[in-house]
């Protein structure tokens, strides 16, 4: 899901001024009270629709969401055609539609899932044997890579069949649907930090009780110690804590992605076991690297269901400011 504006502006950035804090926009209290009483109306209607009907109203509100939302609507084209998945800005509009209706079919499908009497029949795994092999050696779980693709809720249930589950989320900006959210708990063996407070050795901890660290690490990273990758053909700031953690701990990393192949049927993809090499010599640069191997393997599946991605977000604000400041 969209990260959450920090409170500082990244000093790493083009543009970027060191500890100059940003402003909160506080949403006047009758607009939580709204978002939260359409979220329980959604929750209430999702739960009691028969979940075809459930699924036909997500779609509906995605597209209603595409022609609403005109600033995501704005970001969403843009960001297709500037990664070159549509030829013509009519494609580019099609595909936009259909990421949003994607994005409302991943909220709604992860209610209906946990009531599923026979979950298996929905769900084909695909996990290499080596993948297999390197989790039951591992004494310290595994490392799961993934973005913001295809229904990420329904993989992190099906990756919780391997192991417990330890997620890097951000709260709600509305407290209210945070805890709505959280009573309905929609994850199996599911626990999450808080991505705004997290610390690495939380990180470490939670793999040291060989759980499986899920990352969704494909939004616009902040902070020194980003690396700059070529996602789609354009520099992006991404986070390296997939192989930062590896190095603490020697955990393999597992690239996965939940596909939906069907009305609620899913592939869940595992790669096989990655090791990346990082030199003491070459730190910065072996880290670079093996994040930009990752990045790749996620454009690689993008580029094959473009529409099943999260074209909304502002992935490639570090691109754009330098762009803006060669234009000066």
């Amino acid at each position: 899901m969209p990260d959450k504006e920090p409170d500082t502006i990244d000093k790493g950035e083009p543009g970027g001024q060191a500890g100059l804090p940003r402003q909160k926009r506080k949403k006047p209290r009758i607009v939580e009270s709204a978002e939260y009483l359409f979220a329980r109306l959604g929750v209430w209607l999702v739960e009691h629709l028969p979940p075809r009907a459930a699924c036909w109203m997500a779609k509906s509100i995605g597209s209603l969401a595409y022609l609403l939302m005109r600033k995501r609507r704005r970001i969403a084209i843009r960001n297709i055609m500037r990664a070159g998945v549509a030829n013509t800005p009519k494609e580019a509009r099609g595909i936009a539609r259909a990421s949003m209706q994607s994005i409302a079919l991943t909220v709604v499908e992860s209610f209906i899932f946990p009531r599923l009497a026979n979950q298996s029949e929905h769900l084909v795994m695909e996990v290499p044997e080596s993948a297999r092999a390197a989790i039951e050696a591992s004494k310290c779980g595994f490392i799961c890579f993934s973005g913001h693709f295809g229904n990420w809720e329904v993989g992190a249930r099906a990756m919780s069949s391997l192991r417990p589950v330890t997620g890097i989320a951000r709260p709600m900006n509305n407290r209210r649907v945070q805890e709505l959210m959280d009573r309905k708990k929609m994850r199996a063996d599911f626990e999450t930090i808080d991505k705004h407070t997290e610390r690495p050795m939380d990180l470490v901890r939670a793999l040291k009780r060989n759980r499986a660290l899920a990352i969704l690490s494909d939004q616009h990273a902040r902070g020194d110690s980003a690396a700059v990758v070529d996602f789609f053909g354009r520099p992006a700031k991404t986070y390296t804590t997939p192989v930062v953690m590896q190095q603490l701990t020697g955990a393999p990393i597992l690239f996965s992605y939940a596909l939906r192949i069907g009305f609620m049927r899913y592939c869940v993809r595992f790669s096989e076991p990655l090791f990346y090499k990082v030199s003491r010599q070459n730190k910065a640069a072996d880290i670079q690297a093996a994040t930009q191997d990752l990045s790749k393997r996620l454009e690689e599946v993008i580029r094959q269901y473009p529409e099943q991605y999260l074209w909304a977000h502002r992935r490639w604000k570090y691109a754009e400011r330098l762009e803006a400041r060669s234009t000066v």
